[in-house]
């Protein structure tokens, strides 16, 4: 089945910073390999990147027209993100973010712009990272963010299409990681005024998800899967458990819980939740400062520093936290 409409472009948003070659081109012909739908304007922030956008896209000639390249100076992808933002057209109907190493099924776009234009404020769909066996509709979750099919209205049986049921806000408080960042469709309308939050590197994406889930109100969605992730430039990839980095995204979980915390409102038991994520997390610091500690490794005293300046909740919680920690090792061993 073919679908297009000339009058619900979509505006396709690339944050780019990446120093290996050969990863963004890919990317952009996901998009120009869309099939049943073609009325988009690609646009791809070039973030300071080391690998320039203009150099990865050099060999597509066709349909140039649809590419646009905005350059600055690095301010993370956070700020990438509202340049292109800033530079939507304005007969775009509809805006979907795109991660510069993730390629996209041909089948997403008609899917996204078939559910939007029967009046759906969000669409999203499934997708696979590289490194993970399972989809993201199937990572683990806590029994109430669990996405069962047959709790929704299907209204497209061939584009294996349903009709969120419920509280949306509710559930992706307690599962926004079930949208991806490329398999997120919105109404340009609906999603006015939602900005992503240039102080937060790590984290800021789900900021998004819950400021804008806050004011949209119907919803759909596919099981389908519709990107393949790529790894790329990613803090989360690079951070893993001790490593240097890991302090950093860390730290940036810590400030995205605070914000969300104090600008986001939220009943008591969605408070709840992000305020155990937010011990949690100040938790995960302590450890990984000593685990790095104790193997010796690098620690990132800059990091250190201005967590404990910014939060002087991990500063107290460090010694009630750092023994936690030696309990529940000799816990481990003894068990």
């Amino acid at each position: 089945m073919q679908f297009d409409n000339n009058e619900s472009k979509v505006a396709v948003l690339i944050p780019y910073f990446q120093r290996r070659p050969g990863i963004l081109e890919g990317t952009v012909r996901s998009v120009f390999a869309q099939q049943g739908f073609s009325d988009y304007q690609v646009i791809v922030v070039d973030d300071g990147s080391p690998v320039s956008a203009e150099s990865e896209l050099a060999n597509i000639t066709e349909n140039r027209e649809k590419i646009t390249i905005i350059k600055q100076a690095n301010a993370g992808p956070g700020a990438a993100r509202n340049t292109a933002l800033d530079h939507v057209p304005a007969d775009a109907c509809y805006i979907a973010f795109l991660d510069s190493d993730d390629q996209l099924e041909p089948s997403y776009l008609a899917d996204a712009v078939f559910s939007l234009n029967k009046g759906y404020d969000l669409f999203f769909g499934n997708s696979r990272r590289d490194d993970i066996e399972k989809s993201r509709f199937e990572w683990d979750a806590v029994p109430s963010a669990i996405l069962d099919l047959a709790r929704h209205r299907l209204i497209d049986e061939d584009r294996q299409l349903y009709e969120f049921q419920g509280d949306f806000f509710d559930f992706v408080v307690f599962r926004s990681n079930i949208i991806g960042p490329s398999t997120m469709a919105y109404r340009s309308a609906a999603g006015a005024g939602v900005r992503f939050n240039e102080q937060i590197y790590n984290g800021q994406d789900r900021v998004f998800k819950l400021s804008l889930c806050k004011q949209i109100k119907k919803i759909t969605f596919s099981p389908k899967i519709y990107a393949q992730e790529g790894k790329g430039i990613n803090i989360f990839d690079s951070a893993g458990w001790g490593s240097e980095r890991s302090l950093a995204l860390l730290s940036s979980y810590i400030d995205m819980c605070k914000y969300i915390l104090g600008h986001i409102s939220m009943n008591e038991r969605q408070t709840a939740h992000v305020r155990q994520h937010l011990a949690r997390t100040r938790y995960t610091f302590t450890a990984s400062m000593l685990h790095s500690a104790k193997q010796r490794k690098k620690i990132d005293w800059r990091v250190v520093g201005k967590t404990f300046a910014s939060d002087p909740a991990t500063v107290i919680w460090f010694l009630p936290n750092a023994v936690k920690v030696a309990v529940n090792k000799v816990r481990v061993k003894s068990s």
